[in-house]
């Protein structure tokens, strides 16, 4: 379970670095890719990105919660996923792409927020399991 998490927060983290990547760069890539026949390629982008994003908060920040239980690393992580999915699904088809540009980076500053401090807190309560001395120890 403890690789299982900690894959899934560094895959987290690399999702949502690349979500950065990606939305801060919108505006040069909205221009450039009707020039390169990519126009359809942004929904199917989201598409992966969004399964990028999503998997890694279930097999990372809810069994990291139930290891660490800093509800902290639940909030931002449920934040930032709904700030995503609102970013794809309601700022894009109403307010256009610039601002699901910034819901997306909304989102994605608090998925790795989330993800960093899971990481952090898994560490702590792996470091505090070894240091214990066996029982009846002492």
């Amino acid at each position: 379970m403890k690789s299982l998490i900690k894959f899934g927060d560094y895959a987290g983290m690399t999702a949502s670095a690349l979500c950065l990547v990606h939305c801060l760069a919108m505006p040069l890539l909205m221009a450039a890719f009707p020039m390169l026949g990519l126009a359809h390629e942004h929904d199917s982008f989201h598409n992966s990105i969004l399964a990028a994003v999503s998997v890694p908060v279930l097999l990372s920040l809810l069994p990291g919660y139930l290891r660490h239980r800093d509800p902290a690393v639940l909030v931002l992580g449920f934040l930032g996923l709904g700030s995503f999915l609102g970013a794809v699904f309601i700022l894009s088809p109403v307010y256009g792409e610039m601002a699901e540009a910034a819901g997306a980076v909304l989102s994605g500053v608090l998925l790795l927020t989330a993800h960093i401090r899971n990481r952090r807190f898994c560490t702590r309560c792996a470091s505090s399991a070894h240091a214990k001395p066996a029982h009846g120890a002492g």
